[in-house]
């Protein structure tokens, strides 16, 4: 049997408040640290699919860029391409002329001063690049004859075929049938051809 000095401890344990029967732990509601209520997240109604594609980045929309189709309107029928004339078309033009062709002489007035295919009419498009935009009062004033009708084809040339190019795409886009001599008059004059002065 146990001798009481070795039971005391036992004692001493049982001693403890903790230990007895009668012992109680203050309640939670006691305590000194003040308990949060529990508040869930409210349930969102948005399913899981809709609110991952609620995350991406939506595209803006674009807009429409005006192009020339949709600013302009559109030509029915394509600008007719330029007949090209040689030296001896231009030669026929001459002796026999026909009545719905026109022989432009493009130059300036210093070089048609030196002389010109014959039947052709004076149009410095270098001093007046305007000349055929103009009405046919202005431009009978400012040329000296008549302006010409859409229904005649209008047969340019200059010295080497540079001005008389220009001078025939304009003359296309105002809706003229449009020929070009490009030989021109460097050409003309290089294989004999009549020289017409005053």
């Amino acid at each position: 049997m146990a001798s009481k000095r070795a039971l005391r401890p036992l004692g001493m344990l049982n001693s403890s408040p903790s230990l007895h029967h009668g012992y109680r732990p203050p309640p939670l509601a006691q305590s000194t640290a003040r308990a949060l209520p529990f508040r869930p997240y409210p349930p969102t109604t948005i399913p899981l699919q809709r609110r991952w594609k609620s995350t991406t980045s939506t595209p803006a929309p674009q807009t429409a860029i005006p192009t020339s189709s949709t600013t302009s309107k559109p030509s029915t029928t394509p600008s007719p391409p330029i007949k090209p004339y040689t030296y001896e078309d231009i030669l026929s033009l001459t002796h026999t002329p026909a009545p719905h062709t026109l022989l432009i002489d493009v130059r300036t007035p210093a070089e048609t001063a030196h002389g010109r295919i014959p039947t052709a009419q004076e149009l410095d498009i270098t001093a007046h690049p305007d000349g055929l935009f103009l009405s046919g009062e202005e431009f009978e004033e400012r040329f000296g004859w008549p302006k010409p009708d859409m229904g005649v084809e209008l047969v340019f040339y200059c010295k080497a075929g540079v001005r008389s190019r220009v001078a025939a795409r304009m003359a296309r886009e105002r809706g003229w049938r449009v020929g070009e001599f490009a030989g021109s008059w460097e050409e003309w004059v290089g294989r004999g051809g009549r020289v017409e002065r005053g």
